[in-house]
Parts: C-alpha cells; sequence; structure tokens
C-alpha cells in the first residue's frame, strides 16, 4: 500500500514540479515587470506637470506600454500553460475514472469466483472432510495425487483472496487520484479565471496609456520644429563628447605605450592592466548596474524618435532614469583616468579598465579624484536631476578602445 501511495505522489506531483519550475519563471519576470512598471509610473508622476512641453514624458511612457504589453505577452503564456495543464488533467480523470470502473469489475469477477470456490469447499466438507477424502484413496500414489491436489486447491484459493485484496487497494489508490485531480482541474479553472481578468484589466490599462500618449503627442506635435531643433542639438552635443571621449581613450592608449616602450616591450598592456581587461570581458552580462536603483529609458545605437518618426538619433551608449541624488558607482575595479564637465549635462568620469573604458556622465557631485582605483560598486558620485524636466538620468557608455559597445548586454539583467 505505500509502495502504491508513492507511486501515487509521483505520478501526479513530478509533471506538475517540472511545469511549475517554467511558471515560477514566469512569476519572477512578472515581478520584475510589475516593479518596471511601477517604478516607471513614478517618474510620470515626477515630469506630469510639465507633459505638455516634456519630451521625456513620451518617452517614459512608450516605456511604460512596452512594460504593460510584455506583462500581457507573460499572461498569454500563462493562460496557455493552464490551459495545457488542465487537459492534461482531464485526460488523466478520463484515465482514472475508466481505471476504477475495470478495476470494480475484476474486483467483482474475483469475488464471484472465490464464492463459487468457497461454495464448491464446503459442499465437499459435507461429503467428507479432506483426511477422509485422502484417506479413501484405493493406491498410495492416488493417496498422493490427492494431497497435492488439495495442497494446490488452498495456494489457489490464498492467490485469489490475496489478488481481490490487491485489487481492492489498487482500487483505493485509483480513488484517491482521482480526487487529488479533480481538486486540482477546480484550481487551475480558478486560476484561469483569475489570470484571464487581470489580463483583461491590463489591456484597460494600456488603452489608457496609449490614449494618453496620443493625446500629449498631438499635443506636442504642434511645435514639431522646436523639439526638433532642440533634439539635433542634444545629437551636436552628444558628437562633441564622443570625440572628446575619444581623444581621452587615445590619450590613455598613448600614455600606456609610452611607459611600456620604457620597459622595452611592444605589448600594449601592462600584465596589470592585462588582466583587469579579461576579468571585464570575463564579466559580460553579470556586471553590476552603475545605480542601485534604475530604469533603461534610452536604448543604445541607432534609434527613431518615439514622436518625430522622420528624426533618427544613436545612443553611445544607455541613459537610466532613477532618483533624485542617487549614487553612482563604478560597475567594475579601475582607475579613474577623467573627470570633466559637459555643459548642460553636469560632471562626467571615465574609469580605465585595461582596454575597456567606462564613461558615467550626467553628475551632480564627483566624490573620486583623478588617479584613484576604484572598486566595483564604489561610489563615484551623485546623479543630476535637470529642474526644468524633473529628469534624473545618468547616461552610461562603454567602450573597448576606439570601440562603442552596448551596456545592456555587459550589465545583469539589462539586455
Amino acid at each position: 500500500m505505500k509502495t502504491l501511495i508513492k507511486i501515487l505522489f509521483f505520478l501526479i506531483v513530478f509533471p506538475f514540479f517540472v511545469l511549475s519550475q517554467n511558471k515560477d519563471q514566469l512569476k519572477q519576470q512578472k515581478k520584475a515587470i510589475e516593479k518596471e512598471i511601477s517604478y516607471t509610473t513614478s517618474l510620470l508622476n515626477k515630469t506630469k506637470e510639465n507633459k505638455e512641453t516634456s519630451l521625456q514624458y513620451i518617452g517614459y511612457l512608450n516605456k511604460k506600454i512596452g512594460s504593460q504589453e510584455r506583462l500581457i505577452q507573460i499572461s498569454n503564456i500563462e493562460l496557455n500553460l493552464l490551459k495545457k495543464q488542465i487537459r492534461k488533467l482531464e485526460n488523466k480523470i478520463k484515465n482514472a475514472e475508466y481505471e476504477t470502473i475495470q478495476k470494480e469489475k475484476e474486483i467483482e469477477l474475483l469475488k464471484s469466483e472465490y464464492g463459487k470456490m468457497l461454495y464448491s469447499l464446503q459442499k465437499k466438507k459435507n461429503d467428507r472432510n479432506n483426511l477422509m477424502f485422502i484417506m479413501s484413496s484405493e493406491t498410495f500414489n492416488q493417496a498422493y495425487k490427492r494431497v497435492l491436489y488439495l495442497r494446490e486447491y488452498t495456494r489457489l484459493r490464498k492467490a485469489q483472496m490475496n489478488q481481490i485484496k490487491k485489487n481492492q487497494d489498487s482500487l483505493i489508490v485509483s480513488a484517491q487520484r482521482l480526487t487529488v485531480q479533480k481538486d486540482q482541474i477546480i484550481e487551475k479553472k480558478n486560476e484561469n479565471l483569475i489570470l484571464i481578468n487581470n489580463k483583461k484589466q491590463n489591456l484597460d490599462k494600456i488603452k489608457l496609456s496609449k490614449k494618453e500618449k496620443n493625446d500629449v503627442v498631438s499635443k506636442l506635435k504642434k511645435s514639431e520644429k522646436i523639439f526638433i531643433k532642440k533634439i539635433k542639438e542634444q545629437q551636436q552635443q552628444a558628437r562633441k563628447i564622443e570625440e572628446k571621449i575619444k581623444k581621452i581613450i587615445e590619450e590613455e592608449i598613448r600614455l600606456a605605450r609610452e611607459k611600456l616602450k620604457d620597459k622595452n616591450s611592444t605589448i600594449a598592456l601592462t600584465p596589470e592592466a592585462k588582466l583587469i581587461s579579461d576579468q571585464f570581458s570575463a564579466n559580460q552580462g553579470n556586471m553590476p548596474w552603475p545605480l542601485e536603483e534604475g530604469l533603461i529609458v534610452s536604448s543604445f545605437g541607432k534609434n527613431k524618435h518615439h514622436i518625430f518618426g522622420n528624426v533618427e538619433t544613436f545612443n553611445n551608449g544607455i541613459n537610466i532614469a532613477t532618483s533624485e541624488n542617487a549614487i553612482i558607482r563604478s560597475i567594475f575595479k579601475g582607475k579613474i583616468s577623467r573627470i570633466f564637465f559637459i555643459k548642460g549635462n553636469g560632471k562626467a568620469v571615465l574609469i580605465n579598465h585595461g582596454e575597456f573604458f567606462t564613461v558615467y556622465s550626467g553628475l551632480k557631485t564627483v566624490d573620486v579624484k583623478l588617479g584613484d582605483e576604484v572598486l566595483a560598486k564604489e561610489k563615484i558620485g551623485t546623479v543630476l536631476t535637470d529642474k526644468s524636466e524633473n529628469k534624473t538620468e545618468l547616461h552610461f557608455e562603454i567602450w573597448k578602445g576606439y570601440d562603442k559597445l552596448n551596456p545592456s548586454l555587459w550589465l545583469f539583467e539589462a539586455n
């Protein structure tokens, strides 16, 4: 009986353990997206006062709509998983019900046969007992055969009784399994209804967000020329910063080579710098974020503007929205190579990690000095807030030599 219960537990629980792994992953993703939506909503609330004059507000709203749509996608996956689970349970219930009916029939048949056997035995006992049956044999050989016959008859009777008990135990297990499966299907169907309801609510939220976006965009487009001019100015400033960073990196590489020439070496990096570079490279995708809390609101590379589709922008890194006075930290150990000022965007810090460089711009305060050695997650300053737009963002870049890299591919779970 205990063995049968163990088998029952394995058959019922194991498939759901495998499915729950997928379910747990989806729950974690949902939790992360819901946190992202909550954070984006807080950013929207901060910029709501001037939403009709702020491109930033639309950027945050776009981010929120994207997160809401991802939440719907996960809800669809969850619903499909639930439907599959319900179908499997329904099939198992059908099989269990059929198995129960068959077991009941088998038990009835065995009981009937056993009853006939007992009746026959009782009838024979009325005529003569087993001892008289053996003693009345005409020959020794006949007596021996009658002994064997009685032994086999007794064994068969016990075997049939054991089979009846075994089938009854199996029937109990089948009934228990059926009860568990029916309870599970009720639970899954209730869960399915909750998911459908949540999905409907999220779809309504997306409609509201999109309506708000369309209303704000239509108002912003009335001042399209002013905004396009502003965007172009921002892009020109980004190109100037890029050139400045390139010159700094070029200078760093030149100084490193001069230092190595003194040692009669042609290698571009010192052994120590090479080690840092290798460690930096090995940590791709696992780097800590430059902020404890933040949301990527502008991604790396070429992007079409979210309002003015005919305007194309290029981002050398990523922009991370965060809270006012948030602490900015180094993503990896390295050396402070430059601290410089960017007109209209506060201060910037460049950290050398061998052949890799990280750039942090949009700082209000800087807590490090030129030449300082910093560790991963060490504070380097605080972020600047643009009071005119209530915008608090860090611009972050990663370079390998003269090549710009996508920071989202390097930071943990940022892609």
